[in-house]
């Protein structure tokens, strides 16, 4: 079953909503293909052969700082995201958000969207109000991803790179770069080996990890594991059409834990299947492309096979 594991959906009301709690506008909201409608979406799937679409926040997570407004906010989008995965009959899917960094709301919404609401993960940003996922306070939420072998979903928040405030660079290039210092901090704060059972997406085929690989060369502290071998038990999306990269980063993740996404509405329908047809003609073996595009992530996720 093809998944598309990274694309987006914001209602013009949960936009509104976000940018109020934020005070700073949702850069969602300037997405090339955000009037796209879901029946749309659909005629763009069944064009691009994509069984499903996994829906999440992008980078507007309800990470207020009033814990109440927070989880309410949380709880308004997941509801969302329910309506659109019962209304499509399984077309679409979704990863909750959950309100950190207020730790015991964050739990009980994971719960919720995993027990009640059947999502597929969790999404979170590569920072939450600019702390680091491997910060101390977040050791409980991580513990109880790790008891329900939780699917997790990163995604940059836009909190910029050094001299990266003008030209946009803010998000051409320091997105990659969130989401290659959050692989990183993952692995070398030991959180992944302490909580082998969430498996973590990083979007973007890990910024710019494969990039760095011949750096990655020493052990963590206290493990003797390799920052590479930890980096190697992540998953990561193929959202990087840059020619070779896609068949660099099998040589260095392995193609098991690389799967299809899209980074949709930030890609006009017109050209949504080039994300598929770049795996397919990326010169990768044939089982590599048949497992990146139709396996990976429906074993990683579990999701109903396709009506």
């Amino acid at each position: 079953m093809r998944i598309d594991v990274h694309a987006h959906y914001m209602t013009a009301d949960m936009v509104r909503k976000i940018e109020a709690m934020n005070g700073t506008p949702s850069r969602i909201a300037s997405a090339p293909a955000r009037d796209t409608t879901l029946d749309q979406r659909l005629e763009m799937l069944d064009r691009a052969g994509v069984d499903v679409q996994v829906l999440s926040v992008a980078s507007n997570h309800p990470n207020g700082a009033d814990a109440n407004q927070a989880g309410d906010l949380a709880k308004e989008f997941n509801d969302t995201y329910q309506g659109v995965v019962d209304t499509y009959g399984g077309r679409f899917a979704a990863f909750g958000c959950v309100p950190l960094p207020h730790v015991d709301a964050a739990l009980a919404e994971a719960r919720r969207c995993l027990d009640d609401l059947g999502f597929a993960g969790i999404t979170l940003g590569c920072s939450v109000q600019r702390q680091p996922l491997d910060q101390p306070a977040f050791e409980p939420f991580w513990a109880e991803l790790d008891r329900r072998k939780t699917v997790v979903f990163l995604h940059p928040m836009g909190i910029g790179a050094p001299m990266a405030d003008d030209y946009n660079l803010t998000w051409l290039i320091g997105a990659p770069f969130e989401d290659t210092v959050t692989a990183l901090r993952l692995v070398a704060s030991g959180l992944t080996s302490r909580h082998p059972g969430v498996r973590i997406i990083i979007p973007h085929l890990g910024g710019t990890v494969p990039y760095v690989w011949s750096r990655l060369n020493y052990q963590i502290a206290d493990s003797g594991e390799s920052l590479k071998h930890g980096l190697r038990d992540l998953y990561y999306d193929t959202v990087n059409l840059a020619p070779g990269m896609l068949c660099a980063a099998c040589g260095l993740l392995d193609a098991s834990h690389i799967m299809l996404g899209t980074d949709f509405p930030y890609v006009m329908p017109d050209k949504y299947g080039e994300f598929v047809t770049s795996v397919q003609e990326s010169g990768l073996p044939s089982d590599a492309v048949s497992a990146i595009l139709d396996h990976n992530a429906q074993e990683l996720l579990r999701l109903p096979a396709k009506r």
